[in-house]
């Protein structure tokens, strides 16, 4: 090989390293760097066009969420007179046993999905946290109302796993699709 050859190919595997690197320090590295558009197809491809089979209520849910189980609920986004998680993808779902305030025949009141005429510890037993993640388990930062049009006191069946952090007072499902 004439020593010119020898040179230039060590300068032809150099640039293919730096490009190598480049483009794979480039990348995503975790959901923070995820683009708009990309968080708006996550969200879209969460969303079922069927209804799950074997889906369980909430209250249901709570007396036997043991953390790591898989679970279909279905409920109301409510229970509390604000549901949606500020900044992330994630509401309050309540049992649709819960008598909702719109339900009662009056007007009586400005925000009837907090259910605030059911009895207080009655209301906390029947909802559970439910945060949609992403395909590496972090908690999807965008908001549910204006991305897929969510709101308060729609029926919503939600699919996904009982948080290992959950408690038997506090239970979240981390949620992986939707069918509304």
């Amino acid at each position: 090989m004439h020593p010119n050859n020898h040179h230039l190919s060590l300068i032809i595997a150099a640039i293919l390293s730096s490009l190598v690197l480049m483009l794979t320090a480039c990348g995503p590295s975790d959901s923070a760097s995820i683009s708009q558009t990309s968080k708006d197809d996550i969200l879209a491809t969460m969303q079922l066009s069927e209804a799950p089979k074997n889906v369980l209520s909430v209250a249901s849910v709570r007396a036997q969420a043991n953390p790591g189980t898989s679970i279909s609920v279905r409920g109301q986004i409510g229970g509390t007179r604000l549901p949606f998680v500020e900044g992330y993808a994630g509401f309050v779902l309540a049992d649709q046993e819960l008598v909702f305030c719109d339900e009662m025949g009056d007007d009586h009141c400005d925000t009837p999905w907090d259910a605030c005429c059911e009895d207080p510890d009655r209301l906390k037993a029947m909802r559970v946290s439910v945060q949609f993640i992403d395909a590496i388990g972090n908690p999807i930062q965008q908001n549910l109302q204006t991305s897929i049009g969510l709101n308060e006191l729609d029926e919503v069946v939600v699919i996904g796993t009982v948080a290992e952090s959950s408690t038997p007072t506090n239970v979240i499902i981390e949620a992986t699709a939707l069918y509304k």
